[in-house]
C-alpha cells in the first residue's frame, strides 16, 4: 500500500507542474519613466510620446576648451528599425542639461546613454 501513495503524490506534482507550464505570462505595461541607459522598443517597452530628462547622469563633467566631453553628456537616438544600427537613426541629441525626445509612432526603437531617467510628458 505505501507504494501506491508515493505514485499518487508524484502524479499530483506532475499535474501541478503541467498546469504552471501552460500558464501565459501577463502583458507588461510600457515603462514610465524610462531608465537613463538602455535600448528600448517602442510598443512593448515604451509608449510613443514626448519624454523629458534632467540631463546627464554623470556626477562629474570634463570640459575641454569650454566644451563638455562626450562621456560627460547625455545622448539619445531614435531608430526607424527595431535595432541599434546607426544607419537607421531618425533623430539624436546630446546635452549636459535638460532636454526632450520626441518618440513618435513611426519610431521603432529608442536608445539612451548616460542620462537621468526619462519621464513621459504627453
Amino acid at each position: 500500500m505505501p507504494l501506491m501513495r508515493s505514485f499518487r503524490a508524484a502524479a499530483a506534482v506532475f499535474a501541478c507542474t503541467a498546469t504552471l507550464a501552460t500558464a501565459s505570462p501577463a502583458a507588461a505595461e510600457p515603462m514610465n519613466p524610462i531608465p537613463g541607459n538602455g535600448f528600448f522598443l517602442v510598443g512593448p517597452d515604451i509608449a510613443p510620446g514626448v519624454y523629458n530628462t534632467a540631463g546627464s547622469a554623470s556626477t562629474w563633467g570634463v570640459w575641454i576648451n569650454d566644451v563638455p566631453t562626450q562621456d560627460s553628456m547625455c545622448v539619445w537616438f531614435t531608430y526607424s528599425t527595431p535595432d541599434a544600427n546607426k544607419d537607421n537613426v531618425v533623430a539624436t541629441n546630446m546635452s549636459i542639461g535638460p532636454m526632450n525626445a520626441n518618440i513618435n509612432s513611426t519610431v521603432k526603437a529608442f536608445e539612451s546613454k548616460n542620462c537621468q531617467p526619462w519621464t513621459r510628458l504627453t
